[in-house]
């Protein structure tokens, strides 16, 4: 497992022990029952009529689990009074859990279908009739409106009004050019280092090079969308899960597995070595064979942000293989019997372009690679923390927004409870009774509201924060190898090699023309024809390495580039973030302002209740 994820899984694992269960009890709440947990389990293995799985697939779960307002929905069609349902819910589901899993879910709806048998709804009384489990009456379920409980939120979207510096000499990444004119629609071409150069100049040292089209870097960034294939493929315990890969820009989906990806990147790691690279998330964490549901939804987004990192880098993106990964039909294991991949790295065939390219490298680079180089560690460590934090607030309002579709429950159950007073003619009681319902109604609202935001926050800041941490992490990677494979000491030692050849050249040059008589020249002329080749194959490789050198020093100025272009999503993620804040806020208050008048329309003299 890698550092990042290692520190994400620990910072998941802190949070959620503890966050809900540190609270005091009060003395006047009741234990819950410790089987109450465990419900869940009852139903696994069990046959089940296909109602039970229909019903949790209407609700679009997400990583395998569906929220407790998506379930509302579903025991709210059954037609069974809120104190039934109300009930039903604090069986199954333990009333820390902001998210239901299937079972659990099954087993609510194996309730449902209990409570319409007049059946006793206790957890012995399911455990006993489990294998004999009648199908929950669930009418008119197709026409459930679940969208609201599952907000999309583009993470791509660019505001309107979009600020940059007007007249100023930095470039901004999302600015029209005109040299994007004629290609065709969704597949602008991005320049790369290399296609900056005059395609008619045929690499001309003497030509004075253009500046990089570096806007257009940013121009119509593809999206790649994730999702879990239907069913697994393999045999037993050894099935293995299968991702449906789609291209916005291309148009195209295609069915890949993990190993897919591990090919990939291995591939790119020949090809690009001094490029940023974006991580695979692990394939399994420790030592278990079957991975659970949580890890499958975690490694499905960082798979997904693996991928997006890709078609958004100006030169990646247009790599041969990363397009054949994108659209081949065929599964890629099939693809790659019957094709020739190359794992040749970058710099090949470029080197007479190096004396051009030198002329685009700025003086003070090194001075910027050893400043980024400083505080990227701290940076990194920063966005770990944050990406941390957002999760915690994420998993928080999402908690929020389950308490409040069971207090809303808990309302309705108790209107239904206390509609006839004891007292024959007392109107304040029905009245109170029915204000309950309205109550419900709003509080029930906020908890659609809460649990949009905590979506949004999800897929939206959640997100954006890991996607610019796995930025970060990505460039100190690559100053790290360049670090490691350090091209200046070949150079230098090159150089040693070539003046030590030719001392020793020059010596026996020098013992041949004016050695002793004695001496026979010809035992010289051996020694002299391989040092004269030695150091003609030195210098060419020294000349090499001069341009790989080059080449190298150019590719890490377009690197840092691209990362510093990049902090302009910096901004762009916080907009997304308060416009979404305020949306919920309005949202929110629009909702209780509409509720004050009600609730203050309530009964509250004391003469009233006679």
């Amino acid at each position: 497992m890698n550092a990042l994820e290692e520190n994400e899984d620990a910072m998941t694992a802190s949070f959620s022990a503890s966050t809900f269960e540190a609270e005091e009890t009060d003395p006047w709440t009741p234990a819950l029952e410790p089987s109450s947990g465990a419900v869940g389990t009852i139903l696994v293995g069990i046959p089940l009529p296909a109602i039970y799985t229909t019903a949790f697939d209407l609700a679009q779960p997400s990583g395998s689990k569906i929220s407790v307002s998506a379930m509302n929905k579903i025991l709210n069609v059954s037609g069974l009074s809120p104190s039934v349902l109300d009930k039903i819910l604090n069986i199954a589901v333990p009333p820390t859990r902001s998210r239901i899993t299937k079972a659990e879910c099954s087993a609510a709806l194996a309730l449902v279908a209990m409570a319409q048998k007049n059946m006793e709804l206790t957890i012995q009384n399911l455990i006993a009739h489990r294998q004999d489990l009648p199908s929950p009456y669930l009418p008119g379920l197709e026409r459930v409106d679940f969208s609201s409980s599952q907000a999309t939120y583009d993470t791509t979207s660019i505001p309107k009004r979009h600020p940059f510096n007007v007249g100023s000499n930095i470039s901004d990444p999302w600015r029209n050019s005109t040299l994007n004119k004629g290609n065709p629609p969704g597949h602008a071409h991005l320049a790369s280092p290399i296609d900056s150069l005059d395609a008619t100049s045929g690499g001309d040292a003497t030509e004075e090079p253009r500046e990089l089209d570096a806007h257009l870097w940013f121009l119509n960034l593809d999206t790649i969308r994730m999702t879990f294939a239907p069913e697994k493929e393999g045999i037993f315990i050894f099935k293995h899960t299968n991702y449906v890969v789609e291209s916005k820009n291309r148009q195209c989906t295609v069915i890949r597995r993990y190993s897919d990806f591990c090919f990939l990147l291995d591939i790119l790691e020949k090809r690009y070595p001094y490029r940023m690279l974006p991580q695979l998330p692990p394939k399994r964490l420790g030592a278990s064979l079957v991975a659970d549901e949580t890890f499958l939804a975690r490694r499905l987004r960082g798979l997904t942000r693996f991928m997006n990192a890709l078609v958004r880098h100006p030169v990646l993106k247009n790599d041969p293989l990363i397009v054949s990964f994108l659209t081949e039909p065929v599964e890629l294991a099939t693809w790659r019997k019957n094709t020739v991949i190359s794992a040749e790295d970058e710099f090949a065939g470029l080197l007479f372009m190096s004396v051009t390219l030198a002329k685009q490298i700025p003086a003070d680079l090194e001075l910027q690679l050893e400043l980024i180089k400083r505080r990227l560690p701290g940076s990194v460590e920063y966005y770990r923390g944050m990406v941390h934090v957002m999760d915690r607030i994420q998993k928080r309002t999402e908690a929020n927004a389950a308490d409040y579709t069971r207090f809303s429950l808990a309302l309705n159950a108790l209107a239904d409870c206390e509609k006839k007073c004891h007292v024959e003619e007392c109107y304040s009681c029905e009245q109170l009774s029915q204000g309950y319902n309205e109550i419900g109604s709003h509080i029930s609202q906020t908890s659609l509201l809460l649990e949009e935001q905590g979506i949004a926050i999800q897929r939206g800041m959640v997100e954006d924060l890991k996607r610019h941490r796995d930025l970060l992490v990505s460039l100190m990677e690559l100053l790290q190898r360049r670090d490691r494979n350090n091209f200046f000491s070949l150079t230098e030692a090159l150089k040693k090699r070539i003046e030590s050849n030719e001392i020793k050249l020059k010596n026996a040059q020098v013992s041949v023309t004016s050695g002793p008589p004695d001496v026979d020249p010809g035992q010289f002329e051996g020694l002299i024809e391989k040092l004269t080749m030695s150091v003609a194959a030195d210098r060419d490789e020294l000349k090499t390495q001069e341009q790989k050198a080059i080449l190298l020093q150019h590719t890490l100025w377009t690197e840092i580039m691209y990362y510093h272009k990049n902090q302009a999503q910096v901004a762009i993620m916080y907009q997304n973030f308060v416009r979404e804040q305020i949306k919920t806020s309005q949202s929110l208050t629009d909702n209780w302002s509409s509720l004050s008048p009600l609730v203050h329309e309530l009964p509250m003299e004391t003469n009233g209740f006679k």
